[in-house]
């Protein structure tokens, strides 16, 4: 069974994945997720170098974390002296998995406020993800094609 990625923290203030992720762990999971091949801790730290350059016990800490949060999975190298780091899952399931643990925590927390509150954002933010709600509901589509 594959461990899923467990993210505890929301940030109101942030915006995209740093509101789950740090900064730096979202810029090291853009990389991951741009591309297919396993990265070491040094191509992984010349990526991010052009923006933020960091040591690299700074990006192996970070890619540690990344791992202990079920984001990243590692294996020795060719040269069985070094490690090759992954993506453990897809950017949409990754999002999909953490917007659906946002919404249960606040449906479970808030109850039919809540999802008032979902419903008032989607009435201003995206009138037609709203209709296409309303159809799903009237279907009596469970919604599984959007859970990652």
């Amino acid at each position: 069974m594959t461990k899923r990625p467990s993210v505890h923290a929301f940030r109101l203030k942030e915006h995209g994945l740093e509101r789950v992720l740090g900064g730096i762990e979202a810029a090291v999971m853009e990389i991951f997720w741009s591309r297919d091949e396993p990265c070491s801790i040094a191509e992984v730290r010349a990526a991010l170098a052009p923006d933020r350059p960091l040591s690299f016990n700074a990006v192996m800490t970070v890619m540690n974390n990344l791992m202990a949060k079920g984001c990243l999975d590692r294996s020795r190298a060719d040269d069985a002296r070094s490690y090759r780091y992954r993506a453990r899952v897809s950017r949409d399931a990754f999002v999909g998995h953490v917007t659906r643990q946002v919404a249960q925590g606040l449906v479970r927390d808030f109850g039919p406020l809540a999802v008032a509150q979902f419903l008032d954002v989607l009435r201003e933010e995206d009138p037609a993800s709203l209709q296409r709600l309303r159809q799903l509901l009237e279907q009596g589509g469970d919604g599984a094609d959007s859970r990652q």
